[in-house]
């Protein structure tokens, strides 16, 4: 008979349970944690993009710029909007992110920063 070696921990890992019908995994849970988390950075570079487009519009005092943005609505709608949607993509991540289906509360987040970061290109005319 072997003595027990003294001082000897074993190593007890935690088992995740097998996901049950309608959840995902946990490389599941943590691609939309991922996703999820980065919409914050995301909405920063959207808001920084949009106000250095209206920085880049002060070239146009003296020539007139046939696009100058989306106006005063699409630019209220874009600052104040992006932010808005990364946070409520987190906060409905908190529900969503064992569900089988819950990857596309994060996926559309990403698509409506998006499109606004699509808006700013291309309504915006480049001066110099």
């Amino acid at each position: 008979m072997s003595h027990p070696v003294v001082g000897y921990a074993s190593n007890m890992t935690a088992v995740d349970r097998p996901p049950a019908a309608g959840e995902v995994g946990r490389a599941g849970r943590i691609t939309n944690w991922v996703l999820a988390l980065a919409t914050v950075p995301g909405a920063v570079v959207v808001v920084l993009f949009l106000y250095m487009q209206i920085m880049g519009t002060a070239g146009c005092n003296d020539q007139p710029c046939p696009r100058q943005g989306p106006g005063e609505l699409g630019f209220t709608t874009i600052q104040y909007g992006a932010p808005i949607v990364a946070v409520v993509a987190i906060a409905l991540s908190f529900f969503t992110a064992r569900r089988r289906g819950g990857i596309l509360v994060p996926v559309l987040a990403w698509l409506v920063l998006i499109a606004a970061f699509v808006v700013l290109v291309f309504s915006f005319t480049p001066t110099g």
